[in-house]
Parts: C-alpha cells; structure tokens; sequence
C-alpha cells in the first residue's frame, strides 16, 4: 500500500466534517482516475472514515467527494457504512431528507482534465468575492468559504426539505447566479441542485491532470470553519427573483406604436451605451463599456441581459451598483418609463438635487411679509397665474408605501406619527431620519423620553443592520453593534444628525427658538420631534388642548420659515374603539392643522380584534401575517387615506422591513473595494 499521508489532511478532514455534516451519516466517494469503478463508503464521522482513507486504497490519482446535504439515516446500513466498497451503489436524490447548503461552486475555465493555474484560480477567487458581496447586499449570512484546489467554493447554511419545489428553487439560484457572474474566465456550476450531488472533502488533494509546476495538485480546505448562521428561505427566493423580468414597453415612436417586445439594443443605441453582445444561454450578453451608474466601472464589470422569453436583467459587480437593476438603468434615461412623479424624485436624488435650498428659504421669508413687497391684500386670477412657485422637494422615508404615495415628506410641510404604546412610534422616526441622512439630507432631533446614549444605541443599532450586530451576551437576547464597525457608523452620523440636549429643559417657548436657529445653522432638511408630551407647553395657554393646537401651529411657521419638514409624535387620547385621526392627542384641532398624519399600528390580538369589529376586515386578511402597519391617515397634498402599509420587524435591529427580505445597507457600509481578491 503506497504511503498517502500527502494526499490527506487528518486535521483539515476533521474540521471539514465537523463543519458541514456533524454526526449525521454522509457518504464518502473516491473518484479514480484510471477510470476503474469508484468507491463508497457510509460515515457519521471521522473516526473511521480518516483510517478507511488511509488504509483502504492507494489515493494517487484520486479524487474523494463527500454528500453535502441531510441524509436519510437508513443510508447508514447500507453494506459500505465505516467502510469503502467498490461496486455498491451510491446516494440517489430519493435518499436525501433535505438541502442542509446551498453550494456555489466557482470554476476556472481550462482544458479538461487539468488542474487550474496560479492565475486561473486567483480570477476564481475575484469572482467569489464579488458573489459573496453580492449575496450578503441581499441579507445573506455568511457562507463556509473554501478552496476546492482549483477553484472556489461557498456553502450557505440553509434548511429546505427536499421536495420538488425547493430543488427548482436551489436550481433557480444557482442559474440566477451563473447568469449574473459567469465570466470567459470562470463559470458557476449549475448543475449542484440535485440534492445528492458531492462536494470536494477539504482535506483532501485534488488531482487533476499531471502535477507540474505551471499547474500543481492543491489540498483542498476551509478558509473559514466557525459556525455560520442560517440563511432564511425568504433570502433564497429573492435571490431567485432576481432573474431578469419581461418587459412590456408603451407603444412608443421607437417601436412603431405597437406594444410588441422591448428592444434593447435600440433602446442602448438611442442612448449611447456601447456594449459588446454575446451569445448567453439562448440569449444575449451585453457587455457594457462602462456601468451606467458610475464611468469608473469598466468591461466586463456591468451587463444587460435579455434572455430567450424576452426578459431583460441588468448587473453591475460593484458593491456601489449592487442594489440596482434592469428598470432602474431603464429610468435613468427614461425617467418617465415607470411611475413618472416617483422616478423623477428618484433621478433628483441620484444627481444630487434634492438639497437644503438657501435661495428658496429666502423667497419663503420673504413670503411671511407681504405688505412689504407690495403684494395685493386679494388677488385677481391672472396675478395669480403669474406667481412664481417654489418647485416642491421631498424627503425619502425609506417605507416604500409612503414615497410611493406620497413621494415622501415634503419640506415646509407637517406630519404628526401617532400610536398606543409600544406600536414602535419612535422606532420609524429613528428609521427615517437614518434614510434622510443615506440621501444626503440633514437631520435636527428633540427625543425628550430617551437620553443621549440610548438615543445613539437605538439608532446605530437599525443603521448596522443583521450582518453587523452580536448578541451582548452568550445567551443574551438583546444585540449590540460590533466594536469594529461603530467608528464608521459614527463618522457617517456625524456631520448629518444633531440631538438636542435634554438638560436645556423642555420648555417650547425656548426650545421654538433653539430648534429654528439650529435648521437654520446646519442646514437641517428634516425637524424630528418625539414627542409633544415631553414638552412643557404651559407657556402657550393654560388649556392642554389649546396649547396643542398653538404648539402645531408653531411647528408650521417654524417648516416654513426653514424650509424643512417637521414630523412629530403625539400620543393617542385612550380609545377603546380602533384608533382613528381625532383620536390623536384628544383634539381635532391636530389633525386638522397638520398636512400629514400617519397612525402606526402592532398587529397584535387586540388589533385584529379592533380591525374586524371596525374595519370589518375577514379574519384571514394579508395584512395581518405582518409586525406592524403604517397606516396613512391624512395625505393632504394627495388625499391618500385609509392606506395601510405592512411592515416586518427584524428583531436583531430592531429595524422595521418593507419584505420579510429586505436588507438594506446605508452608506457608512459602502466601504471602498478592497484591491485585493479573496488569498487562496
């Protein structure tokens, strides 16, 4: 028997075992070059399986692969369990419970049968990173990552059973993947959906063709072998999702006035986008000169797809353009492709329009005193058709039900957010100041019921997001942000978001002029005010409710005269009923004064009991499988109301979600792409 100490690593088997399957039973194969039958072998660990590998065979010029997934225990008294056997068939997809990884297999394209070259296999490492950063963008956790010796491997802790549905729907990923990424120089495999399909034992050596110097034989390893955390199948069908989709273009000039297939490359020539197509999977590959979204992103980096039904994708492998897709190419030629107010908001943001305005505040100003500039006490129509009018600007909230509607908060107007306790009030405004902030915006806050520093927790925790925030205990339920990525969060907060200091007092009378100084001094675009209870507004009128109502308007002149929006929470009086807009504060007074009013909602018992009696709502309605509902009680500009808008909690940050997937990354975690590629 030939010595095969150097085509085993004992500790690296052990780790890789102990990684991926445990003690469950798997299969071992040994793949022989000379063509000879292969060899298998039933395992639940490593204590027989490293002395069958030793003894069993002579591994040169062998490959040995292992099962990935969860296994019927049964397959562990089969007539090859703890040891090899030639001849005795092996794992069928009908042995298989379940899908335990999602496997991305990276693969240098070379010649059949040869090992990949030192460059080969760095260009398959480039491509890991960039699906890796890909993946996490859309809230995947991280993957086992691993050297297969001659290309890359990541492993995504799932949990699917193994029925027809997520087969197609692991096959789904793996295509969307190939789709996205393949490159001349690399492809992904997909054909690892089947779930009884091998993987490389790490560990072991991988020998492809002869070893020589240009094109060695590599042990196979894990980078990486702590413990990673699974992946929700939610992830797994966004990733699915991310297919390109049938377009359906207006009839148009350019196509003739007839709604016939959308055509890319007239549409890219109309433009003036170069591209290079190719030939991909039954449909084109077209390879942009430069990305749409930022010149500095050169071939081969950016691609529009089109595939053989007809439908378009888009894909651009930096981190920067990682969120966008087919239709947002598509509205930043045409803004007025899809929604055209929204998309016309959208391209503002992106070109860096929406901005505080010193011109307009000043025609605002000036608006306060009309008698010095001559104005007319009444006007006719015609001078009226004359008037300049301040072009309207609006804040991004992050909650997609509300830009939508409402394009967002509209500077100069007022919003009050009210709620029972506990409907997570405070947590949507904390969520929407760190969205105006990622679009550029500045922020001035009141929060008289939290301190400075629970403030800051709060608030860095939801701006960290899932992939960057660890338990504060090893069995503590409660989260903290990791000590490595705070500094980034903070120097991003650090110009954009100010918090008044508590220990000033909470006396209006003098808080109107602090706030007002400060909009004006920091060029605040968004005023946040949590919340009306926590003021003393005595000084206004010895009536609550009249001192409410002054409090209001006050807050208006102040949206004016600064040019910002004002968004403020005032608790509900107590309702028994289903809380309603008049309920909000004990007066209607508030709600008529204001321009906006949201009512945020738990979707709780007493919730669905409330909405059934009230809104006469049946028991199996959508909007109850959510944690939240904003409900949009007042939208003056647009008269939008009764709009209930579903929202998922996400208990580590205790973030507020538009999809049970969503994963959003503000821009103190846009760091800049590391030259580097993954070592190998």
């Amino acid at each position: 028997m030939a010595n095969n100490d150097k085509y085993l690593n004992a500790d690296y088997i052990r780790e890789a075992v102990s990684c991926l399957v445990g003690s469950e039973v798997f299969e071992c194969r040994i793949i022989r070059n000379d063509k000879k039958k292969p060899l298998s072998g039933y395992f639940t660990g490593t204590d027989k399986l490293i002395p069958a590998l030793q003894n069993t065979v002579d591994l040169r010029n062998c490959n040995i692969y292992i099962t990935l997934q969860a296994l019927n225990p049964a397959c562990y008294s089969r007539a090859q369990a703890d040891h090899f056997k030639e001849n005795a068939g092996s794992t069928a997809d009908s042995d298989v419970d379940g899908f335990n990884w999602l496997f991305v297999d990276l693969d240098p394209e070379r010649v059949t049968g040869v090992s990949a070259s030192n460059e080969e296999l760095k260009q398959a490492a480039r491509l890991a990173k960039r699906v890796y950063e890909y993946l996490k963008d859309l809230g995947f956790n991280d993957p086992v990552r691993a050297v297969s010796g001659n290309g890359y491997h990541l492993l995504y802790k799932i949990q699917l059973r193994n029925t027809p549905e997520n087969k197609e729907l692991v096959k789904n990923c793996l295509g969307t993947l190939a789709l996205l990424f393949d490159s001349d120089a690399v492809k992904i495999d997909t054909v690892n959906f089947n779930p009884s399909r091998i993987c490389k034992l790490y560990g072991t050596l991988a020998q492809k063709g002869s070893n020589t110097e240009e094109r060695p034989h590599r042990m196979a390893y894990i980078k990486n072998a702590e413990p990673v955390e699974y992946t929700d199948k939610i992830y797994l069908e966004k990733l699915a999702r991310q297919c390109p989709v049938e377009e359906h273009p207006q009839p148009a000039r350019y196509n003739n006035y007839q709604p016939e297939q959308f055509d890319v490359e007239e549409f890219m020539n109309r433009h003036g986008i170069e591209y290079t197509a190719k030939p991909y999977n039954g449909g084109v590959k077209y390879v942009l000169s430069e990305c749409p979204f930022d010149g500095s992103h050169k071939a081969p980096d950016s691609a529009i797809f089109k595939a053989n039904s007809g439908a378009i994708g888009f894909r651009c492998l930096h981190n920067s353009c990682a969120d966008k897709k087919w239709q947002d190419v598509r509205k930043l030629f045409e803004p007025d492709a899809y929604e055209k107010r929204q998309s016309e908001y959208d391209h503002r943001i992106e070109q860096g329009l929406v901005q505080h305005n010193r011109a307009k505040q000043e025609q605002i100003q000036k608006m306060q005193a009309p008698e010095e500039n001559g104005e007319p006490l009444f006007w006719n129509m015609a001078q009226i058709a004359e008037l300049d009018e301040p072009e309207n600007e609006y804040i991004r909230t992050g909650f997609d039900g509300i830009d939508s509607k409402m394009i967002g908060l509209q500077k100069t107007a007022i919003t009050v957010v009210s709620g029972v306790r506990g409907s997570a009030k405070s947590t949507i405004l904390s969520q929407m100041m760190l969205n105006a902030v990622d679009d550029g915006h500045n922020v001035v806050c009141y929060s008289g019921e939290l301190t400075a520093k629970n403030f800051l927790k709060w608030l860095t925790l939801q701006a960290a997001g899932k992939h960057h925030v660890e338990p504060v205990g090893k069995f503590s339920d409660r989260y903290t942000v990791k000590a490595d990525v705070l500094p980034s969060i903070i120097g991003w907060l650090k110009d954009r978001l100010w918090l008044y200091n508590n220990n000033y007092g909470n006396d209006f009378a003098r808080l109107t002029n602090d706030l007002q100084r400060a909009c004006n001094e920091h060029k605040a675009d968004l005023l946040v005010i949590d919340n009306l209870m926590a003021l003393n507004l005595a000084n206004f009128d010895s009536d609550k409710y009249e001192a409410q109502t002054k409090f209001v308007w006050e807050l208006k002149r102040i949206a004016k005269v600064c040019n910002v929006h004002v968004i403020f929470v005032a608790h509900p009086r107590k309702a028994v009923d289903f809380l309603r807009l008049d309920d909000i504060a004990g007066t209607a007074n508030i709600a008529n004064t204001v321009d906006n009013a949201f009512i945020i909602h738990r979707v709780n018992a007493d919730f669905k009991r409330k909405t059934q009696q009230t809104m006469k709502w049946p028991k199996d309605d959508e909007r109850y499988e959510c944690n939240n509902i904003i409900e949009i009680a007042k939208d003056r500009e647009n008269g939008t109301q009764d709009e209930f808008i579903k929202l998922w909690f996400e208990f580590k940050t205790k973030r507020l979600l538009n999809t049970k997937d969503e994963y959003v990354k503000y821009g103190w975690d846009n760091l800049p792409e590391q030259a580097e590629d993954l070592p190998y």
